[in-house]
């Protein structure tokens, strides 16, 4: 400050109070970002959270969104999620900030899930049963398929493989979904019953 006296401040002896004040703080915003992917079984999301609101100088460190859901719930239904184990960096603590985590929407789609005979033979007993065993492709970890069979669509001797097996209904998807994560397809193959 300048004291303009005549006298380059000489005429007063100041001094100087001080006084209590507020500063309060300041709204940040942390917002997920619409995303999808296709189901794996997890609930990763490689999108980046939006920041808004930081003063110049600060920042914010290990920020990250999840899926609420590991599942197929339908196009934009799956929820984004914000994560806790941010860091406001603004020497203070993050006391600075008055911070808000903010949802968005996502899709997570089916996986394809392939279910397939496997040739085998057998010797004509009047039935179409086969011991083979489904071939399964495509299950995310911690997912399974239980009740699989295959059998052979026809009982008759029809040629060196010449017979077709084909994977039954029935079976069942596990994976907490009630099968909703997978589009599922079946694959015949090739076989023979002799005579």
């Amino acid at each position: 400050y300048t004291i303009n006296d005549g006298n380059s401040g000489g005429n007063y002896s100041v001094t100087t109070n001080s006084a209590s004040g507020s500063i309060n703080q300041a709204a940040l915003a942390l917002s997920a970002v619409t995303g999808s992917k296709v189901y794996d079984g997890g609930t990763s999301s490689t999108g980046s959270v939006a920041v808004s609101g930081l003063a110049t100088g600060d920042s914010v460190s290990g920020s990250s969104q999840t899926f609420v859901s590991k599942n197929v719930l339908g196009s934009n239904a799956s929820t984004l999620q914000v994560n806790s184990g941010y860091t406001v960096n603004d020497g203070n603590s993050g006391g600075n900030y008055a911070v808000t985590t903010h949802s968005a929407s996502g899709s997570i789609t089916q996986a394809a899930l392939s279910l397939s005979a496997t040739t085998g033979t057998k010797v004509y007993d009047g039935g179409t049963s086969s011991t083979g065993a489904v071939a399964i492709s495509g299950l995310a970890s911690g997912d399974s398929v239980s009740g699989s069979s295959q059998t052979f669509a026809s009982k008759n001797v029809l040629g060196a493989n010449a017979s077709t097996l084909q994977v039954n209904s029935g079976y069942v998807v596990n994976d907490g979904n009630s099968g909703g994560n997978y589009a599922v397809t079946t694959n015949s193959a090739t076989g023979s019953i002799t005579q």
